[in-house]
């Protein structure tokens, strides 16, 4: 069995922006279509909102566990042990990247079956709010939407044939951290979906793509060697680190674009506190996106991820912003 420490540990806290993010976003988007309607502050709708949070939150949680198992038992992280193997007694001064890393539970003693029994438990709290979620909305689909999504958590390096050894694993982070996580959230909240919605969720993609990739980038050479063939082991290096920063890019000119379209739109009543809320998250967004892409040039991947991870809050916060300042 794990301890406390060791649980909190493999549910890799400093990646779970990842699914705040989006569901964030998405919840501002469908209150952005309610609102109207006069039900967005009804108990059902936050009820919704929260179940969809659970339901993005354990599966993450229970994808890192499996992706802790399945690397560690394919010796993929045979010399990743992470943050917690580093030993203060040995003479050796750890810098930032060794004291950040992620710390790898199986590479690191704790037994596969505790893991596997972890990630196992999280999958089960994930299905099991979105069951409720369905049972609420009627819309009885959803479940093959949640089992698509248990079922790439698992195969991204689990399994026989895992996609995250081919170069897949970007891109499907960017599917289910982006479109599937905030018009997902939008529609069962709202029961329809909007261009909003849609824009908002290609925006956190692009995000979870470039995490992805800062991690990839990370361990491209143990990942050549273990045979793991990530977008970055078949890119290489710079071409990566290229395509990291015209993803970013690509999301700070979006930003900037929504608040040149909020100030000149010239709405006789706006928002004022949701407008600043926008504001103010665009300059996060653009100031985190330039300090991520920077750290990625210069080696420092552990803290290329936090400020993406920062980014991503930002975000949600300004897309919420331009949601409801509307």
């Amino acid at each position: 069995m794990m301890n406390l420490h060791q649980i909190v540990l493999g549910a890799r806290v400093r990646t779970l922006a990842l699914f705040v993010a989006p569901v964030a976003m998405g919840v501002a988007a469908a209150w952005h279509l309610l609102r109207a309607h006069g039900t967005a502050s009804s108990g059902r709708t936050w009820l919704l909102a929260v179940l969809c949070l659970a339901v993005a939150a354990f599966l993450q949680i229970g994808a890192n566990y499996a992706n802790d198992y399945a690397d560690g038992i394919r010796g993929t992280d045979a010399h990743r042990g992470g943050a917690g193997t580093v030993d203060p007694d040995d003479g050796h001064v750890p810098d930032y990247e060794e004291l950040h890393a992620p710390v790898r539970l199986v590479a690191s003693g704790v037994a596969p079956r505790a893991v596997l029994t972890a990630a196992a438990a999280s999958a089960a709290l994930a299905c099991l709010c979105g069951l409720v979620a369905t049972a609420l909305t009627g819309h009885w689909w959803l479940l093959a939407l949640g089992a698509i999504c248990v079922a790439a958590g698992w195969c991204y390096v689990g399994g026989p044939h895992p996609y995250g050894y081919h170069g897949w694993g970007g891109i499907a982070a960017f599917v289910f951290f982006g479109p599937v996580a905030t018009v997902g959230t939008t529609y069962v909240m709202s029961g329809t979906t909007d261009l909003f919605s849609w824009v908002g969720g290609v925006l956190a993609g692009l995000v979870a793509l470039a995490m992805i990739g800062v991690n990839d980038i990370r361990d491209l050479d143990t990942d050549r060697e273990a045979g793991k063939r990530t977008l970055a082991v078949r890119m290489g290096h710079t071409a990566s680190l290229v395509c990291l920063t015209a993803m970013l890019a690509m999301v700070g000119v979006a930003m900037l674009a929504a608040t040149i379209w909020l100030g000149v739109r010239g709405d006789d009543n706006p928002d004022i506190w949701w407008s600043f809320c926008a504001v103010v998250g665009m300059v996060a967004v653009e100031l985190l996106g330039w300090f991520a892409v920077r750290a990625a040039w210069q080696g420092e991947h552990m803290r290329a991820m936090l400020l993406l991870s920062e980014l991503a809050l930002a975000l949600a916060v300004s897309f919420a912003g331009f949601a409801l300042a509307l």
